[in-house]
């Protein structure tokens, strides 16, 4: 049986088997991009002849026929020519290739994923062309990477050496690998609210709507609050002037201002203002700065969501971009502003920000059932987000299982989750055969942990504040299970090390989590996980994928709770 993710529209398996375990080809004319592409194929000269016809039409589609002796590649744009590539990549990865005929197109003309690059971790420029790379072998044809403070800005500069950030150089390296994967790179800039790090310096301060803040968790705060004030004249100014930074390093029409989650105009709600038109008139002034670059403007919803009549006074090619993470979205929010002929990409979510691993459970409700609405009310397409909320602790290994549902569901709205479908996932991605599986049973584990209730008591104890208290009889429970599926993934090693390596990390980081919880709250008990030795092994992959960023936080934390009671 072929295996292949997305599932194609149609696949006639023939009679006879390809003869040989190479392609061979010569003066193809077509874009360079396919010749670099095909390059990842086995390549002889005694190889299987393969040949290219693009129709050069509007699409993505493809048919792809392989005989004994033949591969032809038929395809309406040089985009389906590519995707067609990654499908025949796919067979090679089969031991017998028979003889077959796919007929092959997209249901969602936009298939997009999303990294937060921002809290936490910043990845270096390697980890994006693997994830690149990843998108590419799964045919996602958008990319946009979360940024608040971690780009070369001037308003930024004295943060940059604590912070970390990306060049102008490391994001036009990512827009060139981009293109050649047929990957339109997206701009994405906290325009609004979420700026945190802007708000926070003395110079800046005078423009944040909340003035005092009475949370010391770092990590919540950051999440909740720091909102520009649109009232303020400078406000506009420095946004501008970020975006002016920002948007030359791009080729994509596009720009997403972001504009989500303003939750500090509350406060001018609180003094009888219209928040609804205070939110509206600021991001119309972004919208036109913006548009004098002549890019065209996406924007997260939610604010608008709250604040309905204000959807009309937008300019009618704003793209929004539709969220909700819970485990059954709802429907009408998306029926909502397909019946304001408004254009809009649905965004489904990994869940996992505030855990070691992605949460399997809420994706597999979570994004098919916004892929379906989406297809339903006509959306442009899925922006599959993941984000990094709370220090970022998952690795990019385990938000791949989500990463690959997205694509499935983008390109083929149909395909039910079901044993069929894991087996193509073992097969292609974590080469094993119950990979999976194991990670089910390491999100089931991770229910035994919350990574924000650590974070607040972290938070809690150095301010002399009341902790949630973990008890002995659940870190000994937690300790039972983590031996049981300890066992279970060092039994034997993996084609796929890294995924196999990054669950350990993440099990050992929930028994641990649970150990040191325990040993706050003042139970007596015999430890299992080393912190030192657990920090080190964390740090070592972190590092191995990403810049310093805001590892040293995490560290801290742990760190703090080893030293209680020393």
């Amino acid at each position: 049986m072929i295996k292949l993710v997305p599932s194609v529209k149609s696949m006639e398996i023939k009679d006879g088997f390809l003869t040989k375990s190479a392609i061979y080809y010569k003066d193809l004319n077509c874009d360079q991009r396919i010749i670099k592409a095909l390059e990842k194929l086995p390549y002889s000269q005694q190889g299987v002849e393969l040949e290219i016809s693009i129709k050069d039409v509007d699409g993505e589609g493809y048919e792809l026929d392989i005989t004994q002796e033949t591969i032809q590649i038929n395809a309406d744009s040089a985009a389906g020519a590519f995707y067609a590539i990654q499908t025949l990549r796919q067979i090679f990865a089969h031991e017998q290739i028979p003889c077959l005929h796919i007929k092959d197109e997209p249901d969602l003309k936009y298939r997009g994923f999303y990294q937060d690059v921002t809290r936490g971790k910043i990845p270096t420029v390697s980890t994006i062309k693997s994830l690149i790379d990843n998108m590419a072998y799964y045919k996602l044809n958008s990319l946009q990477i979360y940024v608040e403070h971690v780009f070369e800005f001037e308003e930024y500069r004295d943060l940059r050496e604590t912070r970390g950030f990306l060049t102008k150089e490391d994001i036009k390296e990512i827009g060139e690998y981009c293109k050649e994967n047929f990957i339109d790179f997206i701009p994405s800039l906290s325009t609004f609210g979420h700026l945190g790090e802007l708000l926070l310096q003395e110079k800046f301060e005078h423009l944040r709507v909340l003035k005092e803040f009475d949370n010391p968790n770092f990590w919540d705060l950051r999440t909740e609050h720091f909102t520009i004030d649109p009232l303020h004249p400078e406000s506009i100014e420095v946004i501008k002037s970020l975006i002016d930074q920002y948007s030359p390093n791009f080729d994509s029409q596009y720009f997403n201002i972001c504009c989500d989650e303003t939750n500090d105009l509350s406060v001018y709600g609180e003094q009888g203002e219209d928040v609804g038109k205070l939110y509206v008139d600021f991001v119309l002034k972004i919208i036109k700065h913006v548009k004098e670059k002549n890019k065209t403007v996406m924007m997260w919803s939610d604010v608008l969501c709250s604040h309905p009549e204000t959807i009309d006074l937008l300019p009618e090619d704003t793209v929004f971009l539709n969220w909700e993470y819970t485990a059954n979205p709802d429907e009408a929010k998306i029926a909502n502003f397909a019946k304001l002929n408004r254009k809009q990409i649905v965004c489904p979510g990994t869940n996992t920000w505030s855990r070691f691993c992605e949460h399997i459970e809420m994706e597999e409700s979570n994004i098919p059932l916004l892929a379906e609405y989406g297809y339903k009310y006509g959306a442009i397409g899925l922006l599959n987000t993941n984000w990094g909320d709370w220090g970022n602790p998952c690795s990019l290994e385990l938000a791949m299982y989500g990463l690959v549902l997205g694509a499935e569901k983008s390109w083929s709205v149909k395909t039910q989750i079901n044993e069929e479908y894991y087996n193509r996932i073992n097969f292609l991605l974590y080469k094993r055969s119950n990979g999976v599986e194991l990670l089910k049973e390491l999100c089931e584990f991770h229910k035994n942990i919350q990574w924000t209730v650590f974070c607040g008591n972290y938070f809690a104890h150095q301010n002399n504040t009341p902790i949630k208290p973990y008890t002995l009889g659940r870190v000994l429970k937690v300790q039972q299970k983590y031996k049981a599926i300890e066992e279970k993934l060092t039994v034997e090693g993996w084609e796929n090390d890294k995924y196999l390596q990054e669950m350990v990390i993440a099990a050992q980081g929930v028994c641990l989590i649970a150990e040191l919880s325990a040993k706050m709250s003042g139970e007596k008990f015999e430890r299992i996980i080393d912190t030192t030795q657990w920090l080190n092994k964390f740090s070592q992959m972190w590092l191995k994928k990403n810049k310093k960023s805001e590892l040293y936080r995490i560290v801290d934390m742990f760190t703090y709770y080893e030293n209680i009671g020393k």
